[in-house]
């Protein structure tokens, strides 16, 4: 990662910061949440507005960035989590001091409408970032949970490849970027626009007929980000199904945006995304595509180095 910022590890004692700069937060999920650190030993910090609601926000964008920068600038806190994604997290990235994230270096964590703060920590700050679960849902599998730890700490299981289906052949290995793929066509056109140039994407999505899957890997060939990327590795696509035109399936969409545009290895249903086995993954970081074995592996850590 040279050039590049990985933020601190998550070290014994220290604490998570959890706050909701985007939708507001389910009750059952958020305690379910917290009672996953407090059993893990690790001290939650929770932000003012984190269970706030105003409309579909978690508060106003005055009470969401205060929660997010006082976290920022909490030096207890060692880690930040998105209690969940939701729209809102773009209303307040403008406002944001790249210099503040960089000097201070704090690990993020998120999936989803997270997407947009994982490519501005990137684009603008040059920092790394966690994609994986958050406390959107209840009954966020163990070793999701696991893994999520070890990938926050730097141990060796967060290493671990992970296994999907193949649909182009090949290895290729290149810094992973992506997220959500509404986020992340949104972010065509914005300072933090994603950049795909010799990078494995990844993307997955939720509740997107087949044709909106298209639309947005249409967007995506257009802007140039399909044909100079290294490979393509996609999550679990989840409620993507169409009752109207059941004919052709988000596996069909794929194979027909995809393989005439990506001249590397493409990889689907990999274990991330709006499922309780989300897998974390690192944004940023060095990884290996294989479409021969059906797996992505990480190459690097997304922290610094342990002591």
């Amino acid at each position: 990662m040279s050039g590049r910022l990985r933020p601190r590890r998550l070290r014994a004692g220290r604490a998570v910061g959890v706050c909701a700069p985007g939708g507001p937060t389910d009750e059952g999920a958020l305690q379910e949440g917290l009672r996953w650190l407090e059993e893990a030993g690790i001290p939650a910090r929770c932000g003012g507005s984190l269970r706030g609601r105003d409309g579909y926000l978690a508060g106003s964008d005055d009470e969401r960035l205060a929660d997010l920068l006082g976290l920022v600038r909490d030096p207890d806190v060692d880690t930040i989590l998105f209690a969940r994604g939701g729209y809102g997290v773009g209303r307040v990235l403008p406002r944001l001091d790249p210099q503040l994230f960089a000097d201070t270096r704090k690990l993020f964590i998120g999936y989803s409408d997270f997407t947009a703060f994982s490519l501005w920590l990137w684009k603008s700050c040059g920092l790394a970032s966690i994609h994986g679960p958050m406390f959107e849902r209840p009954g966020i599998l163990p070793e999701a949970r696991a893994r999520l730890l070890a990938l926050a700490r730097g141990e060796p299981a967060a290493l671990e490849p992970i296994a999907g289906r193949g649909l182009a052949d090949g290895r290729t290995r290149g810094r992973l970027v992506g997220g959500n793929l509404r986020m992340i066509t949104t972010s065509l056109g914005t300072p933090w626009e994603i950049d795909t140039r010799d990078a494995i994407l990844f993307f997955e999505e939720i509740g997107e007929q087949p044709y909106a899957l298209d639309r947005s890997l249409v967007q995506l060939r257009d802007a140039g980000k399909l044909e100079v990327a290294a490979g393509v590795a996609v999550g679990r696509l989840v409620d993507c199904a169409s009752e109207r035109y059941p004919e052709v399936s988000a596996c069909d969409v794929l194979e027909r945006a995809l393989l005439p545009e990506v001249r590397g290895p493409i990889v689907r249903d990999l274990e991330f995304g709006h499922v309780v086995g989300n897998l974390a993954l690192g944004v940023g970081v060095e990884a290996e595509l294989d479409g021969d074995a059906g797996r992505l592996t990480l190459l690097e850590h997304v922290v610094e180095d342990a002591d």
